[in-house]
């Protein structure tokens, strides 16, 4: 699978030769020489991309953008990056969420427990799997963070680099986010605690050694040649959408509804929408061309998200009139919460219209109109609705369409609400 989108990959992206490739291939194979695990034939590339970003590819491919290395201060950052991106290919993270996908496509369909084993090629198509920067394939959970630091700290550890370089990096740019870091946010979400958890690994493996490796001369020559070098005409995400036929607007939402059944949840969707599974319990129901690279334009992403202990929460914007005081409050200070997290992916979206106070499965719940940028261009309505769970997560449901087609959508967002029940 890592060599078919890897070979995707290459016909749509551009990516950097000469020196600066042969100096990230090189910094590469000696983090890799440390990586335990089964020794994949790791390939190491720079794509001609501003934006800040890396992913891997099951299997050993591993990509970096010009942004994301004219963004590092030092090799050590770099490096940093290098093998948290090698410890998701080291935990085979994206060969799992490719494989709990299509688990829980076929066990949605009922398939035949004893069916033979699919191959490769029969998963990809059926998954509608290829190469997009926010694939199902390179989008990780906040777990499969948190494994990939613990990883990358014992490989830079082995390497000679200090591991808190790997935290400072991150911690840099999360504290910068702009447009250019949004799809590296999206594919790997904020892992909370990341230096303590870092020293914490340090501490178990023993102190630094004494020959640290430093700086290098050769990353600030390739970096200075990188930002001399004209940009592309297309960043990774519009060369991608250029070799999409999207075959213009999906179909309206059908008026037959078909029941999909999760883990936590059971919801009624139309029948001429997909269900795609994402990492954890999180699922997007879209029609045929309702995703754009790997992202919602048209249809309803549902998920769950832990709030931290809403008692000790700051006081929440939204009124609880009309709702019960506790249930009201806490879930006010949830979505707060949830709202916070959203916005730190998307620094563009705004609230429109909060207070519309209904039930879900018969438990208290609140929708807000919220507006963003659509990846189809121009701006998009967010219909979120969110509810609080009996195991004190919040429950969240995300209708997205275009502005000028929302209100041709809004009916069946509310149906798929409204048929929810929720397993906790």
């Amino acid at each position: 699978m890592g060599r078919a989108l890897a070979d995707q990959a290459e016909r749509t992206l551009p990516t950097v030769q000469g020196n600066a490739a042969t100096y990230i291939d090189a910094l590469g194979k000696q983090l890799s020489a440390h990586a335990p695990g089964d020794k994949f034939p790791y390939q190491f590339k720079i794509v001609n991309d501003g934006n800040i970003n890396s992913f891997a590819l099951p299997g050993g491919f591993i990509y970096v953008t010009k942004g994301l290395v004219e963004a590092a201060q030092s090799e050590q950052q770099l490096a940093g990056a290098i093998a948290h991106e090698l410890g998701h290919v080291v935990l085979r993270h994206g060969t799992a969420e490719v494989s709990q996908a299509y688990n829980g496509q076929a066990n949605s369909t009922q398939a035949n427990s004893t069916r033979r084993r699919p191959s490769v090629s029969e998963v990809m198509s059926r998954l509608n799997i290829r190469f997009e920067p926010d694939s199902i394939a390179t989008r990780y959970s906040r777990e499969e963070e948190r494994q990939a630091d613990l990883v990358a700290t014992q490989i830079m550890y082995d390497t000679g680099f200090d591991p808190s370089h790997m935290t400072q990096f991150f911690q840099r740019i999360s504290s910068e986010r702009s447009s250019l870091t949004s799809d590296f946010f999206n594919n790997h979400p904020g892992a909370t605690n990341r230096g303590a958890r870092v020293r914490g690994e340090l501490q178990k493996i023993g102190p630094l050694p004494r020959n640290l490796r430093g700086d290098s001369p050769d990353f600030h020559s390739v970096k200075d040649r990188l930002t001399a070098m004209a940009r592309p005409n297309t960043s990774s995400r519009s060369a991608i959408n250029a070799d999409r036929d999207d075959g213009g607007r999906p179909d309206l939402p059908s008026s037959r509804f078909v029941t999909y059944r999760g883990r936590d949840a059971e919801i009624r969707y139309p029948d001429n929408w997909r269900v795609y599974e994402e990492s954890g319990d999180a699922i997007s129901l879209a029609p045929e061309n309702g995703m754009v690279s790997g992202m919602l334009a048209y249809g309803m992403r549902i998920a769950t998200f832990e709030p931290q202990d809403t008692r000790s929460f700051g006081r929440s914007q939204f009124s609880t009139q009309g709702r019960p005081a506790i249930a009201g409050t806490n879930l006010s200070r949830a979505t707060d919460q949830l709202l916070d997290e959203l916005r730190q992916s998307n620094p563009r979206m705004s609230v429109v219209r909060t207070n519309d106070w209904r039930t879900v499965d018969g438990r208290p719940a609140m929708a807000i109109e919220l507006t963003n940028d659509s990846p189809l261009g121009g701006r998009e309505t967010n219909w979120l609705v969110t509810v609080l769970r009996a195991d004190g997560l919040l429950q969240y449901f995300v209708g997205v369409a275009p502005q000028q087609d929302f209100s041709r959508y809004q009916g069946t967002f509310e149906q798929i609400v409204s048929s929810a029940r929720l397993m906790d």
